[in-house]
């Protein structure tokens, strides 16, 4: 059986719309829904979707909202559809005109307070949760995790466990990937993308034996749900390294 895994935002909407092309030519795309991923490759959309939920999200504003409107002191912008924090500015209001025109297709958020994590999960061909890791950013680079820790999720099941019921009623299945902040005031879902994210290594070291358990999804196997089975504080490093030599192999 292959299996077409999706890791990157442009490929996503392709592997939707022709999924049973590709299934025809004996391949599965673990792919969602053509809705979900509409609604989730578009920030406005995700975010009033899951408010509408009773979801905590950043307060939000597309560019013609801004007039008349009282918009905080501190924000953020960004492509509604990007990724890798491409085109992404962390700002104060009054140089909101001056970046404005720099990024395309805007959506203005507040500047949330409080640490960033990212929930890794993966959900069954029928939406429901089979397991996930949440996981501390602690840093990152072009928007991917080179430090992180994976942390309990005792106060954050409930949580994520409604996210993931949301993402799989629009057609949500197989990698999720959560993004949020941690305030004192509970989480904020930032965003939410339908594949493995960057920072996977450290859930598939944590205990997501995802390999193993999407063969067995696409063979029509019954995988059991392994909800809060994964190592908590297991830390994870990373870094680019350089190679020099006078004779490639590669040539």
């Amino acid at each position: 059986m292959r299996v077409i895994v999706p890791t990157i935002d442009t490929e996503l909407l392709i592997l939707a719309e022709n999924a049973h092309e590709f299934k025809k030519a004996g391949c599965v795309p673990l792919i969602s829904s053509r809705e979900a991923v509409r609604i989730t490759g578009d920030k406005w959309e995700t975010v009033t979707l899951f408010k509408e939920k009773g979801i905590r999200v950043p307060h939000s504003w597309l560019p013609e909202h801004v007039a008349g409107d009282s918009l905080p002191g501190s924000i953020f912008i960004k492509p509604r559809n990007g990724s890798a924090s491409r085109d992404t500015y962390h700002l104060q209001i009054d140089r909101l005109e001056q970046f404005l025109p720099q990024v395309p297709n805007p959506i203005i958020q507040e500047a949330i307070k409080g640490e960033e994590i990212t929930i890794d999960a993966l959900l069954d061909l029928q939406g429901n949760p089979l397991h996930y890791v949440p996981r501390l950013r602690i840093k990152t680079i072009g928007g991917e995790s080179v430090e992180g820790v994976t942390i309990s999720d005792r106060k954050l099941r409930d949580w994520i466990l409604e996210v993931l019921r949301i993402t799989a009623e629009i057609g949500g299945q197989g990698p999720i990937t959560v993004q949020a902040f941690l305030t004192e005031d509970g989480p904020v879902l930032s965003e939410i993308n339908l594949r493995f994210g960057g920072g996977i290594p450290l859930t598939l070291m944590s205990g997501g034996n995802y390999a193993e358990w999407v063969l067995q999804m696409v063979e029509g196997k019954k995988v059991p749900p392994r909800i809060g089975e994964y190592a908590v504080n297991q830390y994870m490093s990373r870094y680019y390294v350089e190679h020099f030599t006078q004779e490639p192999a590669w040539q």
